[in-house]
């Protein structure tokens, strides 16, 4: 079964909190629906109900749990936990996630060694952006036991999103070994691997997860680009086609295919991928200067200059691009607008934009 995707930056470490609220927001609603669930199978608990208003009614009083028995036998602690897990996750609903923190605090505080209540106080720090502390939680849950792979693979990502690199290399390494079937795991160490400069071992990680599941084109991408990296353009070619085949409309891919096109000497290759982006992608910086390298190799730097006031003109305020579209304008032999261009980058404070514009201003 595939795994699931998104178009991700090729480092994903960056972006780890946006799976971690998936998945944390998940354990509040799983943990009350599977309590509420009748044991014949047949109906489950809902979250919110819709009163006649259309709007979802808001959660009451939080219960506390308390250590008495109730009539029929059952711990009262059991099921008064349910119900605040279950008054936490209509909170989460609503969005009301600080006081769905101070809940399960509350009850976290009477039963430090309930793993699932960790883990809903994980998801809601998370929800708040409350990355350390949402941490301590996975920690702590882990510790309680059982160490899941998937508690592994999320307090692995939330760790990444801190940079504890080390942490969530160990936290996806667990994954791993609790789980050698799932593509994710290797592919998330990969991206901590990057990030800490170990490019052969990740390659290693990344080739896994494409045995594992051959759809993921983040891997594949990735894989290009560390191609690109160690100078093998052709290899980096072939990598990023198979990313472009699975997600033809990511751009990245467009982007690291039109620099490897470049190194291996085909800048008309480059150019002609570049141009199925979105003008807007068009002229970003990063893409311009391929364009830019593009236009250089085949010896027309007008034609690279033409780019660059296009996206000036689109951009007024881009301190930075206004700045190079002068050097290019100079590099072409227009010195006029070259200084028009400088003293505009040099208006918005950019960096080097007012030393350029003097020297052009007295060349003159």
């Amino acid at each position: 079964m595939p795994t699931p995707r998104s178009n991700l930056p090729v480092i994903l470490a960056a972006a780890a909190a946006a799976a971690s609220v998936v998945t944390l927001a998940g354990v509040l609603v799983w943990r009350t629906r599977v309590a509420a669930a009748p044991a014949d199978g047949s109906g489950a608990d809902r979250i919110t109900a819709p009163n006649r208003s259309g709007e979802s009614d808001r959660a009451g009083p939080i219960p506390t749990p308390t250590s008495s028995a109730d009539t029929q036998g059952t711990p009262r602690s059991a099921a008064a936990t349910e119900a605040v897990l279950k008054a936490a996750n209509t909170l989460v609903q609503q969005g009301e996630a600080d006081r769905a923190e101070a809940a399960l605090r509350a009850a976290v505080a009477e039963q430090p060694d309930d793993q699932e209540l960790r883990l809903a106080l994980a998801g809601a720090c998370v929800l708040q952006q409350k990355l350390a502390a949402a941490y301590q939680e996975y920690e702590a849950a882990l510790a309680i036991g059982p160490r899941t792979a998937d508690i592994e693979f999320t307090a692995g990502t939330v760790a990444s999103q801190l940079r504890r690199l080390d942490r969530a290399e160990e936290h996806f390494a667990a994954a791993q070994a609790t789980d050698p079937t799932d593509a994710r795991f290797p592919l998330y160490l990969a991206q901590v691997q990057i990030g800490q400069g170990r490019s052969d071992e990740a390659k290693k990680n990344l080739l896994l997860a494409t045995r594992l599941d051959d759809t993921l084109a983040i891997a594949w991408g990735t894989l290009a680009q560390l191609s690109l990296r160690d100078n093998e353009p052709n290899v980096a070619l072939q990598l990023v086609k198979r990313a472009r085949d699975l997600e033809p409309s990511v751009s990245i891919w467009r982007i690291i295919e039109a620099r490897a096109s470049n190194r291996s000497g085909n800048p008309e290759r480059s150019l002609a991928v570049l141009r199925g982006l979105p003008a807007a992608e068009r002229q970003q910086l990063d893409v311009l200067r391929i364009l830019g390298e593009s236009y250089g190799l085949l010896g027309t730097p007008a034609e690279a200059a033409r780019e660059f006031e296009a996206a000036a003109a689109a951009r007024s305020e881009d301190g930075p691009l206004l700045l190079e579209t002068a050097v290019w304008c100079e590099r072409v032999g227009d010195p006029v607008k070259a200084l028009g261009y400088a003293r505009r980058a040099e208006a918005l404070g950019t960096e080097g934009a007012a030393k350029m514009a003097a020297r052009l201003a007295d060349s003159d």
